[in-house]
């Protein structure tokens, strides 16, 4: 009888530890969240963005959340990614507003025009203040986590590219309508493709030129088959974390509390530090491992920058017309609240 209270006893107090130890991060995590994202396990936005994320919110829960990262695509691809996180096919994710035209997303495509935005670190200042003056009401079962956005895009090109004549009849890859639109106006001939076949395709010669972000290219090793850069710095690419919202609710108010005070504004951080950050590097590097192959990076200035930049006013000015089309009836308010914004935060307008 001795021998079974006493048994009684230890097991109660294995119990209430194994509860301790679970409520301070030794245990199983009460809340398993997948979080998909396009690049590598080796790429910087895996290494530096992702990954550190995740870490920082286990250990700011004490374990009770667990992020598990699905690398290169496994739970989805970006052109599918809005409807993807809101129909719970995985929790976390992001998506790329130019490739998600036909979504809610689709005003944060301004983050997207042509010459607009080129360093990260500006993204959430302009877009943030949009989001909450125009799209507060735009997601029904999925939660804004961050704005944020990637290095500025350039040419990535088999042959160098000194002027917009090298672009002439050259078979593009780029995304967007309004980055369509700049390599349509260059004279090039654009092509779609995921980012995924960037390399093949310019390996194989089935483009010539593909417009992509330094760190990306790296990323990808883009060089490899494309030993050229071209620095026109096109824009930054807006990326709008995401988070199922059936997901969100199963968390307690406390874990709520701390997904929007604390871990969305920390991803932006993350992210926008690391694109910012890391371009000259990226640059460097980029030339560094051409160098055996007789390629470089090209820096146009003065009026061969600006014959780059030429088409600018005429797609922003689309952008309106275009977005009136899809029903935003506020389009010109958007963009003027846009603009407005920029010179608030000294950024500089390609368009007078």
């Amino acid at each position: 009888m001795k021998k079974s209270l006493l048994g009684i006893t230890l097991l109660a107090l294995l119990a209430v530890l194994s509860g301790c130890a679970s409520a301070s991060g030794s245990g199983k995590a009460e809340y398993v969240y997948s979080f998909n994202i396009q690049p590598a396990a080796t790429h910087k936005f895996h290494t530096d963005v992702v990954a550190p994320w995740a870490e920082y919110v286990e250990e700011q829960t004490d374990g009770r959340v667990k992020i598990e990262i699905y690398n290169s695509g496994a739970l989805g691809n970006l052109a599918t990614a809005y409807e993807d996180i809101e129909g719970g096919l995985y929790d976390i994710g992001y998506v790329s507003p130019s490739a998600s035209t036909s979504t809610p997303a689709y005003p944060l495509t301004l983050g997207d025009l042509p010459f607009a935005i080129l360093d990260p670190m500006d993204s959430p200042k302009v877009l943030q203040p949009f989001i909450d003056e125009f799209m507060q009401d735009e997601f029904e079962d999925s939660i804004p986590l961050a704005i944020s956005a990637t290095d500025a895009y350039q040419l990535i090109t088999t042959e160098p590219v000194e002027t917009v004549e090298d672009v002439k009849n050259k078979k593009v890859i780029v995304s967007g309508k309004e980055r369509v639109q700049l390599v349509e106006l260059w004279g090039g001939v654009p092509v779609t493709l995921g980012i995924e076949e960037n390399y093949q395709a310019l390996d194989r010669g089935t483009v010539d030129q593909t417009t992509y972000t330094a760190i990306g290219a790296n990323g990808f090793r883009l060089f490899e088959a494309a030993p050229y850069l071209t620095k026109v710095d096109i824009g930054a690419t807006t990326l709008l974390f995401l988070m199922n919202e059936r997901a969100f609710d199963k968390l307690p108010d406390d874990l709520q509390k701390q997904f929007e005070e604390d871990f969305g504004p920390k991803l932006s951080e993350l992210n926008s530090k690391m694109y910012s950050e890391g371009t000259a590097d990226a640059l460097v590097q980029f030339e560094k491992e051409v160098a055996d192959k007789g390629g470089r990076v090209i820096v146009p200035e003065g009026e061969t920058l600006a014959e780059f930049r030429a088409p600018a006013g005429q797609i922003w000015e689309d952008w309106v017309k275009n977005a009136e089309k899809k029903g935003y009836d506020n389009a010109q308010e958007m963009m003027d609240f846009f603009t407005e914004t920029l010179e608030e935060q000294g950024i500089d307008s390609p368009v007078d």
